[in-house]
Parts: C-alpha cells; sequence; structure tokens
C-alpha cells in the first residue's frame, strides 16, 4: 500500500476520533480546582458519567497527531505558522492528558476507595506538585497560544476555506472565555473545534497522495499525455 494513503488515513482516523471526542460534554464536576474531598462528592454521585468521561480519554488521546495532521495539512502554504501552530499544540494537549487525565483518573478512584480522607490527600498532593503545575500551565498557554497560531496557519494556507481556520481560532476565545465565565460556552467550543476537526480531516480525505507529499510552495506536476500506441 502506497504509504501516502496510510498518513492520510491515519490523519482522517485521528481527526474524526478527536473532533467528536472533543464535541462530547462529558463534564462530571464543575468545580475541578476545588479540594479532592470536594470533588469526590461529584465523582461519587456521578460515577457512571465519570467511568465515561476516563473512557473518553482515550478518544482524546488522537488529539495530540491531529494537530500535528492539521498542521501537515496548512504547511505547503504557511510552513512557519504550521510548524509552530501545530507543534504548540500537540505538546500542550499531550501535557494536558498526563496531567489533566491522570488527576481524573485519580479522582475516580480515590473516590470508591474506603479512606477518603487518604485518597483526597494523596489527589491534593499531586495537584500541589511542581511538575504537575507546569504540565497544567504548558497545556493551558501551549493550547492558547498554539490552536491560534495553527488556525492562522490553516486560514492563510488556502488549504481549507478560511472558515476552517477561524472555528481553531474561534474555539480559543469560546474556551478561554468559557472557563471563566460559563460552562455552556465552555460546551459550545467543544462542538466548535469538532466540526473543524472534520473540516480538516474531509480535506485531507479528498486531497490526492501526489499533493500530500509535495515540498513547501510546490504544485502538483501536470499529468503527462499517454502515447497511444498504433
Amino acid at each position: 500500500m502506497d504509504i501516502r494513503t496510510v498518513s492520510r488515513t491515519a490523519a482522517v482516523v485521528t481527526l474524526s476520533i478527536s473532533g467528536v471526542a472533543a464535541a462530547i460534554p462529558l463534564v462530571v464536576t464543575q468545580n475541578d480546582e476545588a479540594p479532592a474531598a470536594d470533588q469526590f462528592r461529584d465523582y461519587i454521585a456521578h460515577s457512571g458519567l465519570a467511568a465515561a468521561s476516563n473512557a473518553m480519554l482515550l478518544a482524546l488521546i488522537c488529539l495530540v497527531p491531529a494537530m500535528v495532521y492539521a498542521a501537515r495539512l496548512a504547511r505547503r502554504g504557511a510552513p512557519k505558522l504550521a510548524l509552530l501552530g501545530g507543534g504548540l499544540s500537540a505538546l500542550a494537549w499531550l501535557a494536558g492528558l498526563i496531567s489533566l487525565g491522570g488527576v481524573q483518573l485519580a479522582l475516580y478512584e480515590g473516590s470508591k476507595l474506603p479512606d477518603r480522607a487518604g485518597a483526597a490527600a494523596l489527589v491534593d498532593a499531586i495537584m500541589a506538585d511542581p511538575i504537575f503545575n507546569v504540565l497544567v500551565l504548558t497545556f493551558v498557554l501551549g493550547h492558547i497560544v498554539g490552536m491560534t497560531i495553527l488556525g492562522i496557519a490553516l486560514w492563510r494556507s488556502h488549504a481549507v476555506g478560511w472558515w476552517v481556520g477561524a472555528l481553531y481560532i474561534l474555539y480559543v476565545v469560546l474556551h478561554t472565555v468559557g472557563h471563566a465565565v460559563s460552562p455552556a460556552v465552555d460546551y459550545a467550543s467543544g462542538v466548535v473545534i469538532g466540526i473543524g476537526s472534520l473540516a480538516v480531516a474531509y480535506q485531507i480525505a479528498r486531497t490526492p497522495n501526489d499533493e500530500w507529499d509535495l515540498p513547501t510552495g510546490a504544485a502538483a506536476p501536470a499529468p503527462q499525455p499517454v502515447a497511444v500506441a498504433a
């Protein structure tokens, strides 16, 4: 099989899975900065939702390669912006999944233990750890800056419609505002990036192999006439 087909297929799959997963709001607690003992109450009250949210982490892993493939699509038209935006975004989502995803699992399992006080102390210690906080800071700053630059790269590359790049930028705005103001706005940001990811996946799916691996700024070669035997 042509490796370019494999690459494009992987891009379509990861962008589609992560886009759908990002658009599904599975939120166990609205108070994710509270002490673990307080968050345990939400996890106990919504244990089924918490288990589903944990399973969704497996799909959200696809956000990391999805950022790389979105940058890959924008590379020919905006190589520097694509490199910076895609790299920062992928690094940020990786840091977020390690830190916030790990604590999410710890809260779920801790809420089921008989010694909840001990479990809460452990989770609070994790959230106070400097490495954890560096990972969270990397996620917050990296995906805000990175996805904004990636959106600009998609917009300027003309590889997709301008509105696709605008959706990536709009996601950052809605997510930032929603986290501070209203969960409903934050949920809307997930739908926005989901649509943007599916649009990028669609464009990659319809990109011919000969155009997928072209160097920066190059155009696909014109098809050569086929000689007809006498």
